[in-house]
């Protein structure tokens, strides 16, 4: 008796050696402080960051955790997290009179500051990072409204020939749409997770490397240019298309009810089996056609219509198409450069088959808008797209591709009647989802 007591003894005495082995090289949970700064071209304001909004990710797992800070210093802790890779998303509503007493600046309502840090690594026992916050660029002119990427179901719907962008005029003064450009920028969508960092073609970011691409000729190509895979602008002599304080532009792919049965180019009658999934963008006030442009065969849903089309500046398709999943970005501008004299090249992996994108001097444009959209799946995001002065986030459609939902822009406030949209520089905070809605009459509330 004495002898299988002991046996168990030692038994039990090994069990729990063996679950502490296992405990030993078991992931230990890690801490994660968060430290807050205004970005140093903001000047130097005397804010608090009490309030702030703190939110890391798990790049890998999508687990979310969110701290709010408690003291004017600015700093949030979070304990026992999962080691790992962690987007940082920050967010600070200063009042209008904190703001003006900071910067010496009347603001009209609150003011937003947003930053954010992609893909940070957390896996000493204690981790240090900091964010730099920007407010947003008090816009009150051209903001981006409405973006309908996702297109309609690909059976029952319209596909992505359905897809439109919807500007608004901000401000509380008339604006003319004519030569505003709109942009669909060039850059990598590999997941992060599949990107290989070795190639000498990419970034610490996961962006394109453009000092090797053939031929650049640039200092800076990295830092001093936006590279364009199409580009359009609108026509008009400066004076042609005015568009009233709180009013909108719809600018589709194609400006026709796609809810009805039409004729594409080919003679051939087409309809859509749930017109409820799709659009009317008969009313649209411009589109693309690129049937006329040297070298493109249009696709046979590319019809010309009357409306009248956006100038191709540059183009890597056959008509204006957005990325259904998601992976695009979308910037308009004002420029009073020669765009011919604006060098192209393949992008720096050098593919053949590679089509070239556009250079766009900084110093040549005046963004006024720019909002990156990534995946829905987590796993499929690829690396940031934007410098984070020009959209510190990203957003996407809750449901994902083919879906009839379209990203639109927060309202800020009313006034006089007017609606007044949000822009924090930050789309991840200044967009919602809705169903696709081109009637110019969507707001958030």
């Amino acid at each position: 008796m004495q002898k299988n007591l002991f046996r168990i003894a030692i038994a039990f005495i090994m069990l729990l050696a063996a679950c502490k082995k296992d405990n030993d090289t078991g992931l230990q949970p890690v801490s994660i402080s968060v430290g807050l700064k205004v970005a140093e071209e903001m000047g130097k304001l005397d804010i608090s960051f009490k309030s702030a909004k703190v939110t890391i990710s798990n790049v890998v797992t999508g687990q979310k955790y969110t701290g709010v800070v408690e003291t004017d210093a600015g700093q949030v802790t979070f304990n026992s997290v999962v080691p790992g890779s962690y987007n940082i998303a920050v967010t600070l509503d200063v009042s209008a009179q904190a703001y003006e007493a900071a910067t010496g600046i009347k603001a009209d309502g609150n003011v937003f500051f947003s930053g954010a840090a992609d893909a940070q690594a957390a896996v000493a026992p204690q981790n240090n990072f900091t964010v730099e916050l920007r407010t947003g660029s008090s816009n009150t002119t051209w903001l981006i409204k409405q973006i309908y990427y996702a297109g309609s179901d690909t059976k029952d719907g319209a596909l992505f020939r359905d897809q439109f962008v919807e500007l608004y005029n901000n401000s509380d003064q008339v604006l003319y749409a004519d030569s505003l450009y709109l942009c669909q920028v060039e850059g990598i969508e590999t997941p992060l997770e599949q990107i290989d960092f070795t190639k000498p073609w990419v970034l610490p970011s996961g962006q394109w490397n453009w000092a090797v691409a053939t031929g650049m000729a640039a200092t800076n190509p990295n830092t001093d240019y936006i590279y364009a895979a199409s580009l359009f602008r609108i026509p008009g002599d400066g004076k042609t298309y005015p568009v009233q304080p709180g009013a909108s532009i719809i600018i589709a792919a194609t400006a026709i009810n796609h809810k009805a049965p039409y004729q594409d180019a080919n003679g051939k009658t087409i309809s859509v089996r749930n017109p409820e999934l799709t659009v009317d963008l008969q009313g649209a006030d411009f589109d693309v056609y690129m049937g006329d442009q040297p070298g493109i065969t249009p696709l046979a849903s590319d019809l010309n219509t009357n409306k009248p089309h956006l100038a191709v500046v540059h183009n890597f398709n056959r008509d204006m198409v957005l990325d259904n999943n998601g992976r695009e970005g979308i910037m308009i501008f004002r420029s009073q450069a020669a765009t011919a004299t604006w060098k192209s090249y393949k992008t720096p992996n050098n593919v053949a088959a590679g089509k070239l994108k556009m250079q766009l001097p900084k110093k040549d444009i005046q963004v006024l808008d720019a909002v990156e959209m990534k995946q829905t799946p987590l796993n499929k995001r690829g690396p940031k797209r934007f410098s984070l002065d020009l959209d510190a986030g990203f957003n996407f459609v809750s449901n994902g591709s083919y879906s009839s939902q379209a990203l639109l822009r927060k309202t800020k406030q009313r006034s006089a009647g007017r609606v007044i949209l949000q822009d924090t520089n930050n789309s991840s905070v200044d967009f919602i989802t809705i169903k696709a809605d081109p009637s110019r009459k969507a707001f958030s509330n």
